[in-house]
């Protein structure tokens, strides 16, 4: 389960919630869901390897909370973005937002 660190008040993840979180992450009809998934925000492929360690790569991933006027820390409530991408955020509770995408099939880019 999440942590807090109370001298950076940065949350701390655990390796299976950076797993189930990536499970949470729509599916890349064209792609090995293992490695690619779609951020929900850019609409751009998520590679798995590249994730919030790697944060000073430009296509890193992290942890977001879906619903954050809940700001509850549980995997439903998980799902993961590319780290350039959590200030374009546009709502708190993208709840919706998500629930659609997930029932589009979306695809990558050939050259990807």
């Amino acid at each position: 389960m999440a942590k807090i660190d109370q001298k950076t008040n940065q949350v701390i993840f655990t390796k299976q919630e950076y797993f189930e979180t990536w499970q949470n992450c729509p599916i890349i009809q064209n792609r090995d869901s293992k490695e690619f998934r779609l951020c929900y925000i850019c609409k751009f492929p998520m590679e798995f390897k590249i994730n919030e360690k790697d944060s000073k790569i430009e296509n890193a991933w992290v942890i977001d909370l879906i619903n954050a006027k809940k700001p509850v820390l549980e995997i439903e409530n998980y799902i993961g973005v590319h780290a350039n991408c959590v200030q374009n955020r546009k709502k708190m509770d993208s709840t919706k937002l998500i629930k659609k995408i997930k029932m589009v099939g979306w695809m990558a880019p050939e050259d990807y």
